[in-house]
């Protein structure tokens, strides 16, 4: 049953991503038919979701610790649903801005009762594996709206100006949109194929803690909480920012389509997703078992520094298949930060707070990742390198400079992270 609930959670996590990130296969679109720039479609992508997600993310993990983690995730999943279809009901701006709120509001509600369960479900040694494959939802779902979006996008553009019972007519954006909103609310129901796992492992608490109790715990244990927020924010503000300005990157500066990108670029995220994901799970939990309590930081730090350098060569490329592989590259080695992030929080935080300390993470590095890294990616391009290659060149600032960052304030959070887990134990 574990297993069989694991991609579940995956299959809805990938369905979320879907709806999350189709958007940013439709900039062009979008910006012609709404009339907004860069920046704009940077806080369309960002500010609108991260903000949302972050506040119902801690109402959700509250949910989470309190309440039965499926009703939850049934209710988070037709949330999200709901708000795909509106985006593709929006005729102005704030339209389609209040729509990308709905959005964040329900995608909150999953990461925290989706790892809980989890952590219920597996051993400490088999946990980032099992984190692993649900993560996985992640990098499928990034890869399949570029894959499917794209063919979507040709395959619709001849249906502009459809006229709909009810709606009138609609662009084929629009049509993308309620395309891929609507089957979300049949697929919430698969949650309640799943019992509610028993929670294993309560502390000292007889209730669930909540963030009073939970901000007092990390207080006490700062030197592991603070650079793993900061480091693992980092590297989630690089796959955000990076997931939005790929497509339109290639678009302008190679002058590809929209079916080349999906196809090439939503086959290779999905690819080396999938294959870095498998291989920090089981590598993370061999290390688990051989006694490194740390295995999920020392990995992860480890793949940071390596692909500081490699994102400056990649980001800045003049050739579009060097740019795809190297994208590939950078992607194995930073496509687990979920699986080991969650992990990691979840072998050192007390069962009565799971809920609320993913939570409180998702909300915390969301406001860094979504909001921050689209609009400084176009922020940095547009400054400090005008021309066709800007969003090139600000992809490769940002990322060789957060990334080396990112794996440093990792590292230094190994001799803390052994310490709380043998305290734990």
């Amino acid at each position: 049953m574990g297993w069989y609930a694991t991609f579940v959670l995956a299959f809805l996590y990938w369905l979320s991503i879907l709806d999350r990130f189709i958007i940013s296969l439709l900039v062009e679109p979008i910006q012609r038919d709404l009339g907004i720039d860069d920046v704009q479609f940077g806080l369309l992508h960002g500010l609108a979701f991260s903000l949302t997600f972050s506040l119902f993310g801690l109402a959700a993990g509250s949910l989470a610790d309190r309440f039965p983690r499926r009703v939850v995730i049934w209710g988070a999943v037709s949330l999200w649903s709901l708000a795909t279809a509106a985006c593709g009901l929006a005729q102005h701006f704030w339209q389609l801005l209040l729509a990308r709120v709905g959005v964040g509001a329900g995608e909150a509600g999953l990461n925290p009762a989706a790892t809980s369960m989890l952590a219920d479900l597996f051993p400490p040694g088999r946990l980032t594996t099992a984190m692993a494959v649900y993560a996985m939802g992640s990098t499928v779902g990034s890869g399949t709206a570029f894959l499917v979006g794209g063919l979507l996008v040709e395959a619709l553009s001849d249906m502009e100006g459809l006229q709909l019972p009810l709606l009138g007519a609609v662009r084929a954006w629009q049509l993308v949109f309620l395309a891929i909103g609507l089957p979300g609310l049949a697929a919430a129901l698969l949650i309640f194929t799943l019992p509610e796992p028993l929670r294993r492992s309560r502390g000292e608490l007889a209730t669930p803690g909540g963030y009073r109790v939970l901000l007092s715990f990390m207080a006490r244990h700062w030197r592991f909480y603070l650079p793993v927020y900061l480091g693992f924010g980092l590297a989630s503000m690089l796959i955000s920012g990076g997931g939005v300005w790929y497509p339109a990157h290639m678009a302008r500066h190679y002058g590809w389509s929209s079916a080349q990108i999906g196809l090439f670029l939503g086959t290779t995220l999905m690819g080396v997703g999938v294959a870095g994901k498998l291989l920090a799970g089981w590598f993370v939990d061999f290390l688990h078992r051989r006694g490194h309590r740390d295995a999920q930081l020392l990995w992860y730090g480890c793949c940071c520094l390596v692909a500081g350098p490699l994102a400056l060569v990649t980001m800045a490329s003049h050739h579009p298949w060097l740019f795809t592989a190297g994208v590939g590259a950078f992607m194995i080695l930073l496509s687990p930060m979920a699986a080991c992030c969650y992990a990691a929080l979840n072998l050192v935080t007390p069962n009565e707070l799971r809920g609320v300390g993913v939570a409180l993470f998702s909300a915390t590095a969301g406001i860094a990742a979504v909001s921050a890294g689209p609009v400084l990616i176009a922020w940095v391009g547009n400054a400090f390198f005008p021309g066709s290659g800007a969003l090139g060149m600000g992809l490769a600032a940002v990322f060789a400079a957060a990334c080396p960052l990112a794996g440093i304030l990792l590292l230094a959070a190994r001799r803390p992270m052994r310490a709380l887990a043998a305290a734990g134990s």
